[in-house]
């Protein structure tokens, strides 16, 4: 009697919590060779347990439903009373706005525990909490990116609360901020294929076979079969990647499964019944059920795929398999991710000018790439200094009885902007006078204030950082502010406090004026300049003439098609070169008012139209030195820079003027009213701030790129940190072009096609100009005026000609070699030997 009660009580133990489903039970009986009258018993307990589990089901759902209904009441009213306040200030505590997940996942659980009939279909693999728990973690990551720089108090809802702020800060300290963001987003990825149990394979082929017009990124390798294969998408053969259970329950399943419900043979091929699988969309697949494992027995009546033994691949899965494998090991070098700086992909389709410049003005031109450029380093600065430094600032004020709050903090490369908003009743005038007592206690060696900064309502106190970043062309180039910005003539600044990159276009401004002391920064940004305008332009569209009086900075530019002449060095020169332009933009005025144009922006447009319209492509003249003209010939120099910047803005023709002495001498008023564009580096006194800026700023400047641009459009300046071009991209981008053939031998005609029209001559350059034009106008006129007098001079000429000394100089010497002075005597004026008969003579 006791031996046939064991069994028994063993069976009521072993029954419901083993193998609940009846015919289980019945299953297992007649396999151990039990009698039948204990299999009622088991059914008798588990009619027993099964309500109480049903309910228990149903409870669980309920109250995870409820909660997460309440919270969103609670985020939506703000009426949470003691315990949902705490509940929902300790979720925004620890999560930040990864608190809004915590309904969302509540109520998605629930609604799965409804969903299913059995709750003991339900089992949350390890992979399954491994891969929600990295992508919860990665999100709150990402989350603190941008709010970690505006010194959030502890416990405030913003960024990934405490668990993102902490994570963020030990990637920073481990691999610094930028490279933690790549991998926040790569544990996120890898935890959401984990847990919706996807591969990347499989979303691409789901993409292929939803878009019809997308096609997968292939490898080099991939293409070795193109011609093997149509091009409408084909089923990939091999399945997707499972997770794979414990061998115990495997054997369960399979041995719980009844004779009857063996697979039946496959209708269909293999490779079709996996294409179907990969091909099924994503959204179906990421469904509130597919966060549980399944069992792989189903209910009776259900036929699960493949439940007896594991299927062995088709013959073509393995066939791809094995070149997949060989691949791997060895890839070719197409697809090795090897960054290679400085090299110029030959076999790549020339970038023609019509992407960048007007239909039609440009013929076969190849446009150098960025990769031509070095490639900057980002320098993270330590969030802890910023916050110590916010710190200082509002106990210094605070000292002085100023109160005011740090509100925000713009990190730039070379400064960081501290947002200061006063309290009510504080003039900005106290905070202003604060400005030597605040470097003081910053240990800084120089402070601007903004006050207040244009559209905020706080003032900006600027710092110096400790390590600068230097913003690289090459940065700003591929930006997309620089893309998305507009015009023609468009070149990079650089990044402003903010760290944003800055574009400005010769369009708008339309002439720039350049001011700095010495090793400010003033050539590296007319390098800048010149290299982006390169970078976009071909000779057919854009020209320049330079002058370098020093003979240092600009020389290397010479022997690039783009030149008109050589860069101009003798001081004597300028003056004909600027005649020379303004008398090619009175030719331009007069090509507009023939054709019934205004501008040469409608006048380019129309090209495409009319191909029997002359080409006129942008002049850039770029003056290096602006003091050494004005000291030459002050009034003429003057008076014919004004003249070009009143009226060469319509007909494409832009200064670029620049000079390391602003005074009141070199830049005159005049010159100032027609460059209302003007950029501002480090000088040495606030007289000279105000001379080019016409307020103080520029002497508190750090140097090395540093500066304060005023637009055209604008009433205050704005601080930026200007781009750098190294002395190796200048000779990179000029050997270039100076290697680069023009389009009339660089391309070969191919047979059948079109002949290409003519190129039309292009006008004499300011070189010709000088040569013949100039000399041939100003002797005539010499000769007329000495044989007024009877002794000549150069200040002679030079007053009644309006010219240079030098000019005067060399004109004195061409009237002695025709005989019409004489030799220099001891003093200053010449003897006339050939004047002009006096009228009573006759």
């Amino acid at each position: 009697m006791a031996g046939a009660k064991a069994p028994a009580r063993a069976t009521r133990k072993s029954v419901p919590r083993e193998q609940p489903a009846p015919r289980k039970a019945a299953t297992r009986a007649r396999v151990t060779g039990k009698t039948a009258v204990q299999v009622p018993a088991a059914r008798r307990v588990v009619g027993r347990a099964a309500p109480r589990r049903g309910q228990r089901r149903d409870i669980i759902a309920l109250v995870l439903i409820t909660i997460a209904i309440v919270t969103v009441v609670f985020w939506l009213t703000g009426a949470s009373g003691v315990l949902g306040g705490g509940w929902v200030a300790g979720s925004q505590w620890l999560l930040g706005w990864g608190a809004l997940i915590v309904p969302l996942a509540l109520g998605v659980l629930g609604g799965a525990i409804l969903w299913h009939e059995r709750h003991e279909d339900l089992r949350l693999g390890g992979a399954t909490i491994v891969g929600t728990l990295l992508a919860l973690l990665a999100l709150l990551t990402i989350l603190e990116f941008p709010v970690q720089d505006q010194l959030i108090g502890v416990g405030e809802p913003d960024g990934g609360g405490v668990i993102g702020a902490t994570l963020l800060e030990i990637g920073s300290r481990a691999i610094g901020r930028p490279a933690s963001l790549f991998v926040a987003i790569a544990v996120g990825i890898t935890g959401l294929m984990l847990t919706f149990d996807i591969s990347l394979r499989e979303v691409l082929a789901a993409l292929r076979s939803v878009l019809p017009g997308w096609r997968a990124p292939r490898t080099a390798d991939d293409d070795d079969d193109a011609d093997d294969r149509d091009d409408t998408p084909q089923p990939v053969t091999l399945t997707p990647a499972r997770r794979r259970e414990p061998a115990a329950r495997r054997a369960a399943d399979v041995a719980s499964a009844p004779a009857a419900a063996a697979p039946a043979p496959a209708t269909t091929p293999p490779a079709t019944q996996d294409a179907d699988l990969i091909a099924t969309p994503i959204a179906e697949r990421i469904a509130p059920a597919s966060l549980f494992r399944r069992p792989e027995a189903a209910a009776a009546g259900a036929q699960p795929p493949a439940v007896a033994a594991p299927a062995k691949p088709a013959p073509a899965a393995q066939q791809l398999l094995g070149e997949l494998l060989s691949k791997s090991a060895l890839a070719s070098p197409a697809t090795l991710d090897v960054p290679v700086q400085h090299t110029l992909d030959l076999d790549e389709p020339p970038i023609t000018a019509g992407a960048a410049d007007a239909p039609g003005a440009s013929g076969a031109w190849q446009l150098p790439g960025s990769d031509l450029l070095d490639a900057g380093v980002v320098v993270v600065a330590s969030d802890d200094d910023r916050r110590i430094k916010a710190r200082l600032i509002e106990e210094t004020l605070a000292s002085f009885k100023v109160e005011a709050q740090i509100v925000g903090v713009n990190v730039g490369p070379a400064i960081t902007q501290f947002e200061l908003q006063p309290a009510v009743g504080v003039k900005v005038s106290k905070i202003t006078t604060l400005e030597r007592d605040l470097a003081l206690a910053l240990a800084a060696s120089s402070i601007r204030i903004e006050a207040p900064i244009p559209g905020k309502a706080v003032v900006g106190i600027e710092i110096p950082n400790s390590s600068t970043t230097t913003v690289t062309m090459r940065a700003v180039v591929e930006s997309p502010q620089f893309e998305q910005a507009r015009g023609r003539l468009k070149f990079p600044l650089g990044e402003d406090v903010s760290g944003l990159p800055i574009v400005a276009g010769l369009e708008r401004m339309p002439h720039l004026l350049m001011a700095g002391a010495t090793g400010s920064g003033k050539s590296a940004g007319i390098n800048a300049i010149i290299c982006a305008l390169l970078l976009r332009h071909t000779p057919d569209t854009l020209r320049f003439i330079m002058v370098d009086p020093k003979m240092v900075e600009l020389i290397v530019y010479n022997g690039i098609p783009h030149m008109l002449a050589p860069v101009i060095t003798e001081l004597e020169r300028v003056v004909p070169t600027l005649k020379w332009a303004t008398r090619e933009m009175e030719r331009r005025y007069k090509i507009f008012a023939r054709h019934g144009f205004r501008n040469i922006d409608s006048y380019r447009a129309a090209i495409a139209q009319h191909p029997e319209f002359e080409p006129l492509p942008y002049i850039v003249i770029i003056i290096d030195e602006l003091a050494d003209l004005m000291m030459m010939a002050p009034d003429e120099v003057e008076t014919q820079i004004c003249r070009l910047a009143q009226m060469a803005r319509a007909t494409g023709m832009h200064l670029i003027i620049a000079t390391q002495r602003p005074s009141v001498d070199v830049v005159t008023g005049l010159i100032k009213a027609n460059f209302p564009s003007r950029v501002a580096f480090a000088v040495t006194s606030q007289t000279d701030s105000r001379v080019i800026l016409d307020m103080n700023g520029a002497e508190q400047l750090l140097g090395r790129g540093d500066m304060l641009y005023l637009g055209a459009d604008s009433s205050r300046p704005q601080r930026i940190q200007g781009t750098w071009v190294s002395e190796g991209e200048v000779e990179r981008i000029v050997a270039f072009w100076r290697r680069t053939p023009p389009p009339a031998t660089a391309v070969a005609p191919e047979p059948g096609a079109a002949a290409a029209p003519p190129r039309p001559a292009e006008p004499a350059g300011p070189a010709e100009f000088l040569g013949a034009e100039e000399r041939d106008a100003l002797l005539p006129d010499a000769i007329a005026l000495v044989r007024q007098h009877p002794r000549a001079s150069a200040s002679l000429l030079q007053r009644r000609l309006r010219i240079g000394y030098s000019k005067a100089a060399q004109l004195i010497e061409l009237l002695e070699a025709q005989g019409i002075v004489g030799p220099a005597g001891e003093g200053r004026s010449r003897e006339v030997l050939l004047r002009d008969r006096p009228a009573h003579d006759d």
